[in-house]
């Protein structure tokens, strides 16, 4: 998982909490060579070919001032090595002046058969975040939790578009501020 300015916010907000240094179209995937991959570490991946492609778009997000900035976004997914890893490829820039980029980012999903889950880990302007997401049929959520705040990014997908809404809460999830949208459509 932004789109990937929906982790800038919640990044910058956990370093500013918890320590002034940071820390630090679609085919369907194949087994690694030499078939070292297990089946259901294949099967698990490929329930995420809905995501694999280039997309582009625009989305808004507040900022920690409060002010709403919008953003031209660009997402690259692709599948990687052999097929068993997914790269997101991040970034966005200001609407105002395109040339202006506002965020850049990288992640990486797997899963692991021993442990039966996914794991999203993105990097973001020195940060990582690394949380075991939510898969369902064309979904996929992830979230951020802090002491002072929780942020979940939901992202629903069509063949060819790419939806998401982020949302934060401060009372344990009785309520949700949502604070950035993405609406991105699918170029190959």
């Amino acid at each position: 998982m932004k789109s990937l300015v929906r982790l800038l916010l919640p990044l910058a907000l956990l370093a500013a909490l918890l320590s002034p240094a940071p820390a630090t179209a679609a085919r369907t995937p194949a087994s690694a060579a030499g078939g070292q991959a297990s089946t259901g570490q294949a099967e698990a991946m490929r329930r995420l070919s809905f995501m694999i492609g280039t997309w582009a778009g625009a989305g808004w997000t507040v900022t920690p001032s409060g002010t709403r900035q919008e953003f031209l976004q660009t997402e690259r997914v692709r599948w990687q090595a052999g097929d068993l890893v997914i790269s997101v490829e991040g970034q966005g820039r200001d609407k105002a002046d395109p040339r202006t980029i506002v965020d850049s980012a990288l992640a990486v999903i797997n899963y692991s058969e021993a442990t039966g889950q996914y794991r999203w880990e993105a990097f973001s302007r020195g940060y990582v975040t690394t949380v075991v997401p939510v898969v369902g049929d064309d979904t996929f959520e992830w979230s951020l939790q802090t002491p002072a705040y929780t942020s979940r990014y939901t992202l629903t997908f069509t063949g060819t578009t790419w939806h998401e809404i982020g949302e934060t809460t401060v009372d344990g999830g009785q309520t949700w501020h949502q604070n950035f949208q993405m609406d991105l459509r699918r170029l190959y």
